[in-house]
């Protein structure tokens, strides 16, 4: 991977011939280019953020780098309504809707889905922050286009392409805290009609829990541009993560080990108790054909992609007492997923009178095939009849096989009234088995919609409301555990999909470069919503549990006042409460021991882990010509950690920095996220379980990251 990097540097420098300095001029126009930035996410590949109605945020490559972002979750939780909601991995929840060992919102990488695995997971961080263009972020239903994997949201990452002129290359090196060593170069560019890109990148860290990560990435990108409105292109990329995940904490050992990746059993057993490791290896591929003229348009899209992921549970390892014969000592998950996705849309303007009409048609069939395959390696063979069992319940050969086509209409009456129609169908097929044996073989068929209708006072304003219906399907790891439990209350066959009816009201405007506006209100009712269950005390999986009402308002608002002077506002109003929905706690009686754990019905109570409030403040202060100084402040709201909402996470403040001195070819910066060292965990206690002294029993503390401080060069040539 060095030679790699090496090459790079070596083409930059043979390449290097022009001055990429920006005047005050130039960066101005690129927050106008922003709002007319062409949307990718929406049916018609034509459409402009600024008109069009639906809540899209949009982040660019600047504005990324102008963060000190860590990875992309630290990038989208500036996103009003999008919450940083993690354990021992990165994930995103957007206005409350991700459920337990799951990824919430699609994410795509050049179209290619970055969700993989038996959660759907996405290992944010095994993508550079180098490689990306822009992220454009829907916080709404995406499912009309996208399918049903998009119900939650989407995040669509769109990586660097080469322009008009020279090549550009472009260097980056940066150390900080816990040992973290990141460098990154590509190069990008046009010669006659084909451009490319191509870059690589590599990060080592102890981490913050002293939590080794090793991160190698590297992407080429090629396009054959017929004209400047047809393009083929094709993308390849392969990434390589290795990291360590801590085991979760009790309040003990959280107190008193908060940043060690290995720490005693409790404070009478001095077991230690170890990690776990992960190897996540991807390599996809994509070949992607878009046409725009006048009336017609076609956006087609093809790829491939192979995740090989180990996971070592390597909990007890230390402990030489512990049983090697024990199911539940040390193993390894050897998981294998390859996915094949194809989509193809178009449309057509139809012009009458005063009225432009485009209909657009499309479908895309993805199939994806896993397969998971357990071991003890560090166990005396041959194996114990429990674990036996284990394996036999673990190995798992599934397949999922879906089948879309959607039509999008949009009626255009004048230049100032908008209404679009959508509606879509899905059949979806699971076929899952393990090695018991137990097989469960499911075909489903839904129906998406939405109506849409807008005004337009001026080119640059839109006001909207929009009504959807979508579906998310569970993740396989849902199917696991019904399969493997196969309790009563939770069958396998019985797993439904999360249905979505959500309404959206919102506001968007660019008034000028010193101020604009997004403003969004929504109301969803989720059917079906998944939660853990339990028979008696013991935890049987998860199920759809009931309803749950989500409503809330999100606000962004950002300006340059004057030269020397910038601005950045975010926030958002969220109250997310069960609607009609029954699960399994404790109700407390006069005293602990009188507590009782039974069915109890959660109606009306805050979901938990979904802050109220939350909001960012942004001052950017430019001066001495080349300088560049940054402030965020945080502001994260309560959240009630058991369903009945007896106890809750306090709000909390927290503050980045950043200084920067850009002097065209070149760039260094310092930069400190969290600088006054805010101590802050996710805590787990779903039930509401209490000690015998009536504290509470909370049975997972997860820490969050302290204070961090980076400085780094960048070189542009």
């Amino acid at each position: 991977m060095k030679r790699f990097l090496l090459l790079i540097c070596l083409l930059g420098v043979i390449f290097a011939n022009s001055d990429l300095a920006l005047a005050e001029e130039e960066e101005r126009e690129r927050e106008i280019i922003k709002l007319q930035e062409v949307i990718v996410t929406a049916p018609r590949i034509d459409k402009r953020l600024v008109e069009t109605p639906a809540g899209i945020s949009i982040i660019t490559s600047d504005e990324i780098e102008e963060m000190g972002a860590s990875n992309i979750v630290d990038v989208l939780e500036n996103i009003p309504g999008v919450v940083k909601d993690s354990d021992t991995r990165k994930r995103a929840t957007f206005r409350g809707n991700r459920s337990v060992q799951s990824a919430g919102v699609l994410v795509l990488v050049n179209g290619i889905p970055a969700n993989s695995g038996i959660s759907g997971y996405v290992e944010y961080d095994a993508i550079p922050l180098a490689d990306i263009d822009r992220i454009e972020v829907l916080r709404s239903s995406g499912s009309i286009a996208f399918g049903p994997d998009a119900a939650r949201g989407i995040v669509n990452i769109i990586t660097k392409r080469g322009k008009e002129g020279p090549p550009q290359v472009k260097i980056g090196v940066s150390y900080g805290s816990w040992n973290t060593m990141e460098e990154s170069a590509s190069i990008t560019g046009r010669i006659a009609e084909w451009d490319y890109g191509f870059g690589g990148s590599r990060l080592d860290t102890d981490g913050y829990e002293d939590e080794k990560k090793e991160r190698s990435a590297a992407h080429l990108g090629v396009g054959y541009n017929f004209s400047e409105d047809t393009r083929l292109g094709f993308n390849l990329a392969w990434r390589d993560l290795e990291y360590d995940t801590s085991e979760k904490k009790t309040k003990w050992q959280i107190e008193n080990y908060r940043t060690d990746s290995v720490f005693p059993t409790s404070e009478a057993n001095s077991d230690l108790i170890h990690n776990r490791e992960d190897d996540d290896e991807n390599v996809a591929t994509n070949l992607e054909f878009t046409h725009k003229e006048n009336n017609f348009f076609i956006n087609s899209f093809i790829s491939y992609d192979d995740t090989e992921h180990t996971y070592d549970y390597l909990k007890y390892i230390l402990d030489p007492d512990y049983s090697k014969t024990s199911s539940y000592y040390c193993y390894r998950e050897d998981r294998d997923e390859n996915r094949f996705l194809a989509r193809a849309s178009g449309g057509y303007h139809f012009y009458f009178a005063e009225i432009a009409y485009t209909p657009t048609f499309g479908a895309d069939y993805e199939k994806i095939e896993f397969d998971q395959k357990k071991t003890y390696p560090w166990s005396p063979e041959p194996l114990s009849a429990s674990q036996n069992t284990a394996v036999a319940k673990a190995d798992l050969d599934t397949e999922r096989e879906r089948w879309g086509l959607f039509v999008s209409n949009e009626f255009d009456f004048g230049e100032e009234w908008e209404l679009n129609l959508g509606g879509r169908i899905d059949d979806v097929r699971y076929d899952i088995k393990n090695q018991q044996p137990k097989h469960v073989t499911k075909n489903v068929t839904d129906y998406s919609w939405n109506v849409t209708p807008a005004f337009h006072p001026t080119q640059d304003s839109t006001i909207y409301a929009s009504a959807s219906r979508s579906y998310w399907y569970p993740v396989l790891i849902y199917y696991k555990y019904a399969m493997e439990y196969d309790s009563p209350l939770c069958k396998a066959e019985d797993l439904g999909a999360e249905e979505y009816l959500t309404y959206e009201l919102g506001y968007k405007q660019y008034f000028d470069s010193k101020f604009s506006l997004a403003l969004t209100g929504y109301l969803m009712n989720v059917k079906d919503k998944y939660m853990s269950i339990y028979d008696g005390s013991s935890w049987k999986g998860y199920k759809n549990i009931g309803k749950s009402e989500h409503k809330g308002i999100e606000l962004e608002a950002t300006g340059r006042l004057c030269r020397y002077f910038g601005y950045r506002l975010s926030g958002a109003y969220q109250h997310a409460e069960w609607d009609e929905a029954t699960f399994r706690a404790y109700e407390w009686g006069a005293t602990p021991a009188g507590d009782t754990l039974k069915n109890l019905d959660i109606s009306g109570q805050k979901l938990p882990h979904v802050p109220e409030f939350t909001s960012t403040l942004g001052l950017d202060f430019y001066f001495l010509e080349y300088f560049k100084f940054s402030a965020d402040v945080n502001y994260y709201g309560k959240q009630y950690i058991d369903v009945l909402n007896r106890y809750e996470m306090n709000d909390y403040v927290m503050v980045d920095a950043m200084l920067s001195y850009n002097r065209g070819t070149y760039k260094i910066w310092a930069l400190g996220n969290n600088i006054f060292n805010r101590e802050r965990e996710n805590i787990f206690n779903e039930k509401g379980d209490r000690n015998n002294d009536g504290t509470p029993n909370h049975y997972a503390y997860y820490p969050l990251d302290g204070v961090r401080v980076e400085a780094g060069v960048s070189f542009s040539f």
